[in-house]
């Protein structure tokens, strides 16, 4: 085959072109992420009990629900939250590589077989099952520039239009309003008007049910009919009522002389919101807004486009005035970042290229790989989207590696034919099929080395394997293309453009004398250890221990904390605050904050909990985002400073706790940054008593060097007024329970009564006392009831108040009861050293019932810690396997495999210097670092064994021989390799941390497997031949070769 390409070299660069335009045209089409699709599926199942309390919705609605759904198949955990405002949200979490599709089906069985044991209540509010994505991919606010629309008008048109043209966004699962005013028909009630006429609640619901219906009146004219009929007419009536007029005018009682008492006569009608439990500001001006969630299967950054492109739409058909904003955006950060690895990619390529031309010193020779590089990384793609892998920032990683690695195979064939063209007088063409032949074997099992390394990664489970695997597709196929280049456009290029004419000039002239020199250096250097092999070993046994202390000793951690553009801020007030009190604090803490340069948009939803997903007056969410990566290049400027700025004004606040965080690296996997703690009441010992274990839990934690705060949302202080009915008196009296509690209910809650129209769209009736009428728990007084003989009976004579403590909302996980710990580590210490300093406190502190358990982001980097051991396990091995049936040799491989360790020792001392963590990054690096290192290995061990076996050479004298034959085509890899992650290292902006992250221990791990490996690999060379040639029983023919020309022995 290389003959052919070799003969034939348009056919070759035709096959390259080919392959670049299928790799071009698959990149242009392949989703574009920060991730792969790591987030394991999530089911949402939400419903709503109109009136009920957080314990209410925990015992009639959670119980039986999760009951049924818990151990559904392929289901890690589910939580559920309970909330005052009567809303149940529980979240099924699933296996990552669970299809979504058939979890949802799952859980909707499971959900229909506990509704027929649910209240009533709730299954006519309906029960909702769909699929989730748990991260946002936006908040879209839309809000008046003139002020010319109220909160009223702007919802309108956002829970009417906007939402309903988003939500048919290919990729968008859902729409979710926040502080929305969805229009309704308010009846707002004056009590002591209906006392006056002998009027009670149930009165006026009855009156509005009825006169507000839609009902049928039939056909005149319709069969079967008697004779013929030449017309049919169908019957109309009044339908629904459409405005305030015609609800005031609603007839609610007549007297006998004809009077009629009407609706506007006990009450004010007006056209309002349904709801008034959140409010939204952008930079406290008011607004509304809605969460958009994508899908977990779609292209992000495809869906977001398509929502900016329908806003923009949409804004041309709003009323003038209207303009949307996007204070948060998550494929900002995606887009920005994903830019920064493409440009990084493109500097790490012409580095590579000037390393290359340092060292092969003419043009026409370091065109030959500056052409294949690329037409290897281009190609890349065509089989990673055949894969399913998409263009994230792993895949965008594995291709900046593996430019050092792809240089590779074209320098050994470049390298190869410059020598013969300098040793012989044979032809260009021909001196190029005799390198082929030299080399072929080589290439090949160079990237089977690499191959070897990756390939158990390809079947690694869960979310670590996923990205293990997204990873090594890309650097695996890569370095099959590149060898398939290197037999084909490499060989036919040679033959264009090398001839022996080519000189190198002056300063090239000065390079070679000079590495002469320190060859010459290394070489004495390498003598040394290679004579004194017990000296080698007990100096890599050092090595070795080091490697220990620095892995026992280092800060682990699962992703570094990116400096993301926007974060979050949550501020509580004490528990029963009213929502016009959390609204002046949170408008308070914007205010102040007007003047930070580096805020661009303060977002803030007062009467949001962001932790529950749930209504709380005294809660409120802020999101803050920030300038350009671009204008803020100075540290002070990093997203960790502006958090501090905030938390200080936050921390000032008259009234009021609050932190403010970052979002996790994977927003996938939540929206909180910092670990993620349940705290589970095994034993249904009660809120009271969980809040207790809850207080002594903080309060340690919070002392902790390790943690700068841990903090939970759980309160059993949210005041709650409980009324004694006396049943019995009620009873004697002639008054239903019924009718009581629904008064109240219409009182103090507000009651549907049924819809009416507006522009094509249905809205919700409220009856509701009017405002004045509700404020103190006193206006009892003035509430009636009707008793079966027709009398009124007020409602304070048959009620007692008294003041309770309740929680606010209730947290179920895994059915049972449980609240959830967030802490932020502190800065200097990694996210594993703080789980495990709240372990250790949990065995300390938990008394017997309670028990604790990992969620979210902290879960998976529980169970990465496992992965990754057994990833680095596996790849030793496939990697030693390879060599054993390459090498027909089971001590010569080891020569080889013990180079690793001085790859992992450059990377833990990479990650010591650069104050950093062993995190998921530089255990990827580690990863690549064992196949780099045995490459290296590989030419140098090969070699000495030739020179052995071949030439007679003296062990010791192969040993040193190879090391100096070897050391340059050693070094230019290395240095195309560690050039090649130069720009990673210097990384700034979006997405910074990552590549610095793998920029530094790739860097560190190749610059000790290049200078350590080099001296130690000839001394393990002498110390195991040696050992081979001892203990060999009797000397045997060399074996054929399994897959390069490598010389092959046995032990």
């Amino acid at each position: 085959m290389v003959k052919f390409f070799i003969s034939r070299p348009k056919t070759a660069i035709v096959l390259s072109v080919i392959m670049s335009v299928l790799g071009a045209l698959a990149a242009y089409t392949m989703p574009v992420g920060q991730y792969p699709d790591v987030a394991p599926p999530m089911i949402n199942v939400f419903t709503q009990y109109n009136g009920a309390n957080s314990s209410v919705v925990n015992d009639t609605v959670a119980s039986v629900i999760e009951k049924e759904v818990n151990g559904v198949e392929g289901m890690i955990y589910m939580k559920s939250t309970s909330s005052n405002d009567g809303s149940y949200n529980l979240n099924v979490t699933f296996e990552t590589g669970f299809d979504a599709d058939r979890a949802a089906t799952l859980v909707q069985n499971r959900v229909n077989a506990a509704q027929p044991l649910l209240p009533d209540e709730v299954k006519r509010s309906g029960i909702y099952v769909e699929k989730l994505s748990p991260s946002m991919l936006m908040i879209a606010s839309l809000n008046s520039k003139t002020g010319a629309h109220g909160t009223l008008e702007l919802s309108y048109y956002l829970t009417g239009i906007v939402r309903e043209t988003l939500s048919r966004i290919k990729g968008v699962s859902k729409v979710t309003p926040l502080g929305e005013k969805e229009y309704a028909m308010r009846v707002w009630l004056e009590p002591e008007r209906l006392q006056a006429l002998d009027l009670t609640v149930n009165d006026i619901s009855t009156a509005i049910a009825d006169q507000n219906a839609v009902r049928g009146a039939g056909s005149v004219g319709a069969e079967p009919v008697t004779g013929n009929n030449d017309w049919q007419y169908t019957v109309q009536v009044r339908g629904r009522l459409a405005n305030e007029q015609a609800f005031g005018n609603i007839r609610v009682k007549a007297y006998p002389d004809g009077t009629l008492v009407r609706l506007k006569d006990v009450a004010r009608i007006e056209l309002g919101a349904q709801k008034y439990l959140v409010d939204t500001y952008l930079n406290n001006q008011e607004s509304v807004a809605m969460m958009i969630y994508q899908d977990p299967t779609a292209n992000a950054m495809q869906v977001a486009e398509d929502v900016r492109a329908a806003m923009a739409k949409l804004e041309q058909s709003l009323p003038n005035g209207m303009v949307f904003s996007l204070p948060y955006d998550a494929t900002e950060f995606i887009d920005v970042s994903i830019y920064n690895v493409q440009e990084t990619l493109v500097i790490a390529l012409i580095l590579v290229t000037l390393v290359t031309y340092l060292f092969l010193q003419t043009w026409q020779a370091t065109l030959i790989p500056a052409i294949a590089i690329p037409v290897s990384l281009i190609a890349t793609f065509a089989v990673m989207k055949a894969f399913g892998s998409t263009i994230n920032t792993i895949s965008l990683f594995g291709l900046v590696l593996a430019i050092g690695v792809v240089v590779d195979a074209a320098i050994v064939v470049i390298e190869n034919v410059e020598r013969l063209l300098h040793e012989t007088t044979k032809p260009v063409k021909e001196c190029v099929e005799i390198a082929m032949n030299e080399v072929i074997g080589p290439c090949i099992a160079a990237a089977a080395v690499l191959l070897a390394v990756f390939g158990p990664t390809l079947v690694m489970p869960g979310m670590v394997g996923i990205i293990y695997a997204e990873f090594g597709i890309a650097i695996s196929v890569s370095v099959v293309i590149s060898t398939l280049v290197a037999m084909t456009l490499t060989p036919a290029l040679c033959v264009m453009l090398m001839n022996r004419d080519l000189k190198p000039n002056r300063f090239f002239q000065a390079f070679n004398r000079g590495f002469e020199r320190f060859t010459e250096l290394f070489g004495k250097g390498v003598a040394v250890l290679c004579r004194r092999v017990g000296i080698a070993v007990l100096l890599f046994s050092v090595f070795l221990g080091t490697c220990a202390y620095l892995g026992a000793s280092l800060p682990g951690g699962f992703l570094p904390d990116e400096d993301q553009g926007t974060f979050f801020a949550v501020v509580d007030l004490p528990e029963g605050a009213a929502l016009n009190r959390t609204r002046d604090m949170t408008k308070l803490l914007v205010e102040s904050l007007a003047d930070d340069p580096d805020i661009e948009m303060a977002f803030s939803a007062a009467g949001y909990n962001l932790l529950n997903e749930s209504s709380n007056s005294n809660s409120a969410l802020l999101v803050f985002s920030l300038k350009h990566w671009d204008q803020r290049s100075d540290k002070q400027q990093h997203q960790d400073q502006v958090i501090a700025r905030v938390q200080a004004a936050i921390d000032a606040l008259p009234e009021g706790v609050g932190f403010a965080f970052g979002l996790p690296a994977i927003p996938a996997l939540g929206m909180v940054n910092g670990f993620e703690f349940v705290l589970k009441d095994e034993m249904g010992k009660g809120p009271e008593k969980t809040a207790e274990v809850l207080e002594q839990l903080l309060d340690k934690a919070n002392q902790r060097e390790e943690i700068a705060s841990a903090f939970s949302t759980f309160s059993i202080s949210m005041p709650n007024l409980y009324l004694d009915i006396n049943e019995e008196q009620a009873a004697a009296m002639g008054v239903a329970f019924g009718d009581i509690v629904n008064t109240l209910n219409v009182q103090y809650g507000g009651s549907y009564i049924n819809d009416f129209t507006k522009g094509g769209r249905n809205y919700r009736v409220m009856l509701q006392a009017e405002a004045d009428s509700r404020q103190q728990i006193d206006d009892l007084s003035n509430l009636y009831v009707r008793s079966s003989q027709g009398e009124m009976v007020r409602l304070s004579n048959l009620v007692s108040v008294r003041t309770v403590l309740n929680p606010s909302s209730l947290v179920r996980y895994n059915v049972s009861g449980s609240t959830t710990i967030n802490g932020i580590t502190m800065p200097g210490y990694s996210s594993g050293q703080a789980i495990a300093a709240m372990e250790q406190l949990a065995n300390e502190v938990l008394p017997t019932g309670f028990s604790y358990e990992w969620t979210g982001l902290t879960l998976q980097e529980q169970q990465a810690g496992n992965a990754s051991l057994i990833a680095f396990a596996f790849a030793m091995l496939f990697t030693y396997l390879f060599l054993v049936a390459q090498y027909e040799s089971w001590l010569t491989p080891l020569a080889i495999l013990l180079a690793v360790p001085t790859a992992i020792f450059g990377v833990l001392s990479a990650v010591l210097l650069s104050g950093t963590t062993i995190n998921l990054y530089s255990q990827i690096a580690i990863m690549l670092l064992i196949g780099m290192a045995s490459r290296n290995a590989i030419l140098i061990v090969e070699f000495a064994k030739q020179l052995r076996e071949q030439k007679g050479y003296s062990i010791v004298e192969a040993g040193v021989a190879a090391a100096k034959l070897r050391f340059r085509a050693v070094l230019m890899t290395a240095f195309s390799f560690i050039l090649g992650v130069v720009p990673l290292m210097l990384a700034s902006s979006a997405g910074a941390a990552a590549m610095q992250a793998i920029g530094m221990a790739s860097f560190g791990g190749m610059l000790a497997a290049t200078v350590l490996g080099c001296l130690f690999v000839p001394a393990f060379f002498v110390l195991f031949q040696t050992l081979r040639e001892r203990f060999s029983s009797k000397k045997q023919p060399e074996p054929e070769l399994l897959i390069a020309t490598f010389p092959a022995s046995n032990d």
